[in-house]
């Protein structure tokens, strides 16, 4: 009786953490840095979500907060754009793991100057090179404004779920494959519910959100984010 006493408190926190997110509880629980935590400026050019204003907020910020020193490529796609990404692996924001890669907002000079210094180029299997930066390159693009950011959670979600925490999207747009994409272009959020993978989340201002799903209907997806 002791030990089923004793197992029973331990897994307490557990229930009432699953209970929280299944929605059990009232959505005031102090929790910080919640992936539905969305607050959009006044003037809706930008957006701000796990403390980190898009467009604003300097990866350095970003660093200190999770105090994980992230790994920064920059990806040459097949049809010739270019991307400066940094990737965080299993950080904890709010009561949840998750992975995170955040796209920085670098201009075509500084994109030379990597190009220029450059270490090494080597193939991704999205199709994408990824080209790792100097040492010099990697503390100076600590320095650039966090532009959008993909958000890849541990937990899965399910249309109930992300109905009563994100509430009904503006638009769904299903994928053969098994995949969804439910858009929020007011809080630049895309979510995609995977079937067979992890989900995903995207934030980026507002304002760019015709872009991303723009890209969406080319058929790149989010995956492609996430190198």
């Amino acid at each position: 009786m002791k030990k089923f006493l004793f197992y029973t408190l331990l897994a307490l926190p557990a229930l009432a953490l699953l209970m929280w997110w299944l929605g059990g509880t009232p959505r005031d629980t102090g929790y910080q840095d919640l992936p539905w935590q969305v607050e959009v400026s006044p003037d809706g050019r930008t957006a701000r979500v796990f403390e980190i204003t898009l467009g604003e907020t300097p990866l350095n910020e970003v660093r200190q907060k999770l105090r994980l020193l992230p790994s920064i490529g920059l990806f040459t796609m097949p049809d010739g754009s270019r991307t400066l990404e940094a990737y965080f692996s299993s950080v904890k924001l709010g009561p949840f793991e998750a992975n995170l890669v955040t796209l920085l907002d670098a201009d075509e000079a500084f994109v030379e100057r990597i190009v220029a210094e450059g270490i090494s180029n080597r193939p991704m299997p999205s199709g994408a090179r990824r080209l790792e930066l100097s040492e010099a390159m990697t503390e100076a693009a600590l320095a650039l404004p966090v532009r959008e950011i993909t958000y890849v959670p541990r937990a899965r979600y399910d249309a109930e779920v992300v109905l009563r925490r994100f509430g009904e999207p503006a638009q769904r747009l299903p994928v053969l494959d098994g995949r969804q994409y439910w858009l929020y272009p007011d809080k630049g959020l895309v979510l995609m519910l995977n079937e067979r993978g992890r989900d995903m989340l995207h934030y980026s201002p507002p304002p760019d959100f015709a872009s991303v799903r723009d890209r969406i209907l080319r058929g790149e997806g989010l995956e492609s984010l996430v190198q």
